[in-house]
């Protein structure tokens, strides 16, 4: 039977356009494409023991299990995993009647999304970096109501208790109005024993006031571009220090991101991947959630709402606390399906009690 197996990147190989190649320990049958290595989706839909995928239109492929969904788009990096969109580092190509996505994405995105139980040294932690973004001079997104700065503080300080009265260690970067660089953010977490890294921002766009809803950032794999990007450039081929916990800080993503969009009523933006200092210079797992945009009339609205951060808040808290489970006992966080189910035949979705942390 093929396995996954995640290794250690491999020496780079340069070739024309600066492609970059990378292997993995499977039983695949690839095909190249432009000095890329590309898996079919039957081939992919057969190992994860998905039904096969079946045209919703020209341009889209759907497979729905049980348990476990995927659709893509021909030629988009687009890719929704059981209710939530994560970004591709490459397009899905469609060659000979083959959809086709890339070996990396297979083995950086797919993978660990569809069963983050078997990543390999998936590491226990005991204490959370709570990272509120911007502060002092730094104000971050303007807003009518206040600065981002403010915002992400507020959040940070109703995250913290949930998580304490759980029985996790919880470290803030700034627990004031002050500046705090960001490599200082990263040096205290990687100064943290048994950690994860968790930054709060908001959103803004200064030329699209329409843009709204939730992302979440975790590092871009080595050999990749970033989401915001369309073309791998020479920095894509750098090894940063947040590369090695590239796996689990998607897990980390990915299991806070379908508590968010089980919990709260806000567009899907994706789980996106970035080079941002706090994340390629983090060497514990992290991610970086932007909550909303602050230049959204509707998304500001509900910003501003105490009751509404508090429902934000707690859908955060249990994420992370979805993950503490995942790392501890390798068990499989749940969806945003599931957590829709629960809240729907009124289950309490957003009581903490049920993940228990070891107080120590």
């Amino acid at each position: 039977m093929k396995a996954l197996c995640f290794l250690r990147p491999l020496p780079l190989i340069i070739l024309c356009g600066c492609a970059f190649s990378q292997t993995m320990s499977a039983d695949w049958n690839l095909h190249r494409y432009a000095g890329r290595d590309y898996v079919d989706l039957r081939e992919i839909a057969a190992f994860y023991h998905l039904p096969p995928f079946e045209s919703v239109d020209k341009s889209r492929l759907r497979s729905t299990g049980d348990d476990q969904q995927m659709e893509v788009q021909r030629d988009r990096r687009e890719i929704k995993i059981s209710g939530v969109i994560h970004w591709l580092s490459f397009p899905v190509m469609v060659k000979d009647d083959r959809w086709l996505v890339s070996r990396l994405d297979l083995g950086k995105t797919i993978d660990p999304a569809l069963r983050p139980e078997k990543i390999a040294n998936l590491a226990p932690f005991q204490t959370v970096i709570l990272d509120p973004g911007h502060g002092g001079s730094d104000q971050g997104a303007y807003s009518p109501s206040a600065w981002e700065k403010e915002f992400t503080l507020d959040m940070v300080r109703r995250i913290r208790p949930l998580l304490t009265e759980a029985g996790l260690k919880v470290i803030q970067t700034r627990n004031s109005d002050v500046a705090v660089p960001l490599e200082k953010r990263a040096t205290i977490a990687n100064r943290a024993k048994n950690a994860i890294f968790v930054s709060i921002h908001f959103n803004a766009s200064e030329t699209n006031r329409a843009a709204t809803g939730f992302e979440i950032f975790s590092v871009t794999p080595r050999g990749a571009p970033s989401t915001e990007y369309e073309h791998l450039h020479t920095r894509d081929m750098v090894e940063e220090k947040g590369n090695p916990t590239d796996l689990a800080s998607l897990a980390l993503a990915t299991t806070i991101y379908h508590s968010m969009q089980g919990h709260v009523v806000m567009p899907d933006r994706g789980v996106k991947r970035a080079r941002f200092a706090v994340l390629r210079l983090s060497q514990i797992p992290a991610v970086l959630i932007e909550g909303g945009f602050l230049s959204n009339p509707s998304d500001l609205s509900k910003i501003v709402s105490r009751s509404w951060r508090d429902q934000l808040a707690q859908s955060i808290a249990q994420g992370i606390l979805e993950y503490h489970r995942l790392t501890n006992l390798h068990i499989r966080p749940r969806t945003v399906a599931q957590y829709k189910k629960a809240a729907k035949s009124k289950e309490s979705t957003l009581t903490l009690k049920d993940i228990p942390v070891e107080k120590k």
